[in-house]
Formats: C-alpha cells, structure tokens, sequence
C-alpha cells in the first residue's frame, strides 16, 4: 500500500472538492438517481449525502482504493444508510446482468484503467431503459488547451493516483451504445487546474429491449 495514493491522496482529494459549486453538481448528479443504484468509482463517499433515500430502493458502490475506503465507511456508517460497498474495479462488476436502474460515475472515467470495459459492464449490469449518470473531467475541445492536457498527462498521472486529464469520455460512452443528446463542455473555477480539467455532465440511457 502507497502512502501518498492510499492516505494523502484520499484525504487531498475530499479537501481539494469540497466546494459549494462542486456539491451543487453532485447534488444534479445523484440527486434524480432512482430505484437499484450502482455507483463506480465511489471513493470516499463524497456524493452519499446527494441522493434522496425516497427515489433510492437500494445502493451499490465500487471502490478499488483501500485508503478510499476508509473515508467512505465512516461516511456510510454516519449516514445510517444501508449500502453494499464492493472494494474492487469496474472492470469485472459482481453482478448479474440487468440488475440497476441507474449507475453514477463521478470523476470515475479518467481513472479506470480501461474506460471501454468498464462501460461495457456499465451496461450489462444496467436494465434496458436504464441512466448512466456522469460528472467527468476531459480532454479539451481548444486544441491549444489539449496539447498542453497531453503533455501534462504523465505528471497527472502520479499526483492524481492514475487519472487522466486527455480522455474523451463523451466519445466513449456513445462507443459503448448507450443514447446521449449532445454535451458541452464547462469550466469549473473550483477545480484546481481548472481550464485544463474541463467538465462535462449528462445522462445517458441504455436503450429500452
């Protein structure tokens, strides 16, 4: 277990979001999730006060981070929420198929080592007509921006524990075949770095059987 990604890295990442313009796009991210939730990439639990526990009929969460881990037990065990939190990757999800009606990645998609698995068992596990709700950060639309995201990337990569600053998540989902109306990108004064962390957010649906 790192040091700096298993106990720093959690503890600057809770400090470095917690933002009221950064809650405000949790609480539109979780906020509308109903019925069987699957969130991936949950880390330490920071949209667990965003969802409304009259939509939610049950919560799964994906954790690979032990250190994450840590942060988002003492959240659940607060909250008073029964949720099951499986301490592993969205590449191989521990669930049949169809089982959710929503899943939520927030700033998930930068991270995973493989975006295009990990939405293909985003949508295995997700019932026809099922949302996949995002909040993620890009790779830039200004092609001045983005080259410096690419060089930049390799360094992003040790301080941000494995995340990306260049990946095209929008493109990815629509790869995987899920339904999504177009997406604009923002630019998010909170975040650090933030002309080269532009945000995207959206719903996107696994088209009904």
């Amino acid at each position: 277990m790192g040091i700096y990604s298993e106990r720093i890295f959690p503890w600057l990442v809770d400090r470095a979001l917690d933002k009221p313009a950064i809650d405000e796009r949790r609480a539109r991210l979780v906020g509308n999730a109903s019925g069987d939730v699957l969130e991936i990439g949950f880390g330490t639990g920071a949209t667990l006060p965003f969802y409304d526990r009259t939509r939610v009929r049950s919560l799964s969460v994906v954790e690979p981070s032990a250190g994450m881990n840590r942060h988002a037990r003492a959240r659940i065990e607060q909250s008073g929420w029964k949720v099951r939190l499986d301490a592993l990757a969205g590449e191989y999800l521990p669930y049949e198929d169809n089982s959710f009606d929503c899943v939520v990645s927030s700033l998930t998609l930068c991270t995973v080592t493989n975006p295009a698995q990990v939405l293909k068992e985003v949508w295995r596990v997700l019932r026809p007509g099922g949302a996949l709700r995002f909040l993620e950060h890009v790779a830039s639309d200004d092609p001045a921006r983005r080259k410096w995201q690419d060089r930049l990337n390799p360094v992003q990569q040790v301080v941000g524990v494995g995340c990306n600053l260049n990946r095209d998540t929008v493109a990815a989902i629509r790869a995987a075949g899920f339904i999504l109306d177009p997406v604009n990108q923002q630019i998010e004064p909170s975040f650090p770095l933030a002309a080269y962390l532009p945000i995207v957010e959206g719903v996107a649906y696994k088209p009904p059987a």
